[in-house]
């Protein structure tokens, strides 16, 4: 008894620290047709926060999601894939001649 409890404690354990692997995202607001798309920065998050989690975070950090309605997260498993489809993307819209703001990290006074 004791040992199928250490067993179950052990695997519940490890599938917990399994689903905290680090991961990138960013969001992209007005994705769809605008008027303006903003892009935000990378930024680390981990795989256990949910898309409602990291909306929030970016309604929360950055001033220029705030009114945007249309937000899509995007995950990534190195930092390098997500600045590269954050600039490709950016690139896309501006094909569409969509204007594009890359959002910067806010200054910390």
């Amino acid at each position: 008894m004791i040992r199928t409890l250490l067993l179950t404690l052990a695997t519940v354990c490890s599938l917990s620290t399994i689903a905290q692997a680090t991961i990138y995202s960013y969001a992209v607001g007005n994705w769809r047709n605008g008027p303006t798309v903003y892009i935000s920065p990378l930024i680390t998050a981990t795989e256990a926060l949910s898309d409602a989690d990291l909306i929030a975070h970016y309604k929360k950090g950055f001033p220029e999601f705030r009114t945007v309605t249309e937000i899509d997260v995007l995950r990534f498993a190195t930092r390098e894939e997500g600045e590269e489809a954050r600039l490709t993307l950016a690139r896309k819209y501006g094909m569409r001649q969509l204007p594009v703001v890359m959002v910067e990290v806010p200054e910390q006074h």
